[in-house]
């Protein structure tokens, strides 16, 4: 076994990197995005991010996306759904804490991508007077949003800056949401502008290396496209990301990457096929979502989720310590050591 980083052409771009505007680039992989797309993955020489080259349309984008979204729900099971939306809310729990212990009471939150919004329930469940503003791309997880939790509903991306005019906001949750973005240096920048001074952003986004290593081993092994099915576009360098962060205005609150099992198999360094991601089938996303949009998405109600005796007790002094029991157990590594799962951030704009 031997430790490596990548390699592969030098090339030209198609389109800049969205970051630093570079030209230039290390061709790493090509994937295609269903039956939608096809791109390079391409690390740019001067900041190190990889994206696609070219970019994934926003047409295609809304398609891969809902496609995707109704292909999650086919295959998890009734019961593992329920357990992670318990576990989303347990994480905003847990969140909330942190930035209550630090002296932040957010009063007004934007999440983008809220997936089930349990994650801002949670935070809610903490900060009850807070008033929570959601943004996404799928209708039916606005719908949902809006039907369990309350929540205003807008429907757009990060980039879709406009939709808010002059409203700013305390907090803006970005949990799994920076790796889809198309333009990740004009998002950054968009929520600094949607932040009142000393406002926070929170998120939390794959480690690139070991995100990207799948489809590199695929390239390397096979020279053929491999599948990209949820549209993770940017792949993130530790350095970089923290460099575009805090060139933006942002400072360091917290920064760290955390579950290292997937490093200990070998993802994000080792040279093998078995660590490939599948060459693609060019699925069609038309077709998965004509067969689903024919039946109801599934739904829960509020009370059947959190229907644990330690919810229904409604003391929250004793929900919060077993929230954090749950979640607390956690090795925190350097991003920019570029091992560990996930990347995990709060920071602070300037102000």
């Amino acid at each position: 076994m031997k430790r490596a980083g990548f390699e592969g052409e030098v090339v030209q771009r198609r389109e800049p990197c969205r970051i630093c505007g570079s030209m230039e680039g290390l061709k790493i992989a090509e994937v295609e995005f269903w039956d939608l797309q096809q791109s390079d993955l391409v690390q740019c020489k001067s900041c190190n991010l990889i994206q696609l080259d070219p970019m994934i349309t926003p047409g295609n984008t809304a398609t891969g996306c809902h496609a995707y979204y109704l292909k999650e729900i086919l295959e998890t099971p009734v019961h593992e759904q329920k357990r992670n939306l318990v576990r989303n809310y347990r994480r905003g729990i847990v969140f909330a804490n942190s930035l209550k212990r630090k002296g932040y009471h957010p009063e007004l939150i934007l999440e983008f991508g809220p997936g089930s919004g349990y994650f801002s329930a949670g935070v809610r469940f903490i900060f009850p007077d807070a008033r929570i503003t959601v943004v996404d791309i799928v209708d039916d997880v606005l719908k949902m949003n809006e039907k369990t939790h309350g929540f205003t509903a807008y429907s757009g991306s990060p980039e879709d800056i406009h939709l808010f005019k002059e409203k700013k906001f305390d907090l803006v949750i970005a949990r799994d949401i920076l790796e889809h973005v198309t333009d990740i240096g004009k998002v950054i920048r968009n929520i600094a502008a949607l932040l009142n001074p000393g406002g926070l952003l929170h998120f939390i986004t794959p480690n690139g290396k070991e995100d990207v290593w799948g489809h590199y081993m695929n390239h390397e092994f096979r020279k053929k496209p491999s599948e990209l099915l949820i549209n993770h576009v940017n792949y993130f360098d530790g350095t970089g990301l923290l460099k575009c962060l805090t060139d933006s205005g942002f400072s360091k609150v917290e920064y760290y990457t955390y579950q290292v099992k997937y490093f200990l198999r070998g993802i994000g360094w080792r040279q093998s096929e078995k660590l490939a991601v599948p060459v693609s089938e060019r699925k069609s996303a038309d077709e998965l979502i004509r067969k689903q949009d024919q039946k109801d998405p599934t739904s829960f109600q509020k009370e059947d989720v959190l229907n644990g005796f330690i919810f229904q007790t409604k003391i929250v002094r004793l929900i919060s310590f077993y929230c954090w029991l749950k979640h607390h157990w956690i090795f925190r590594l350097d991003p920019r050591r570029n091992i560990g799962h996930e990347v995990h951030g709060i920071f602070r704009k300037a102000g």
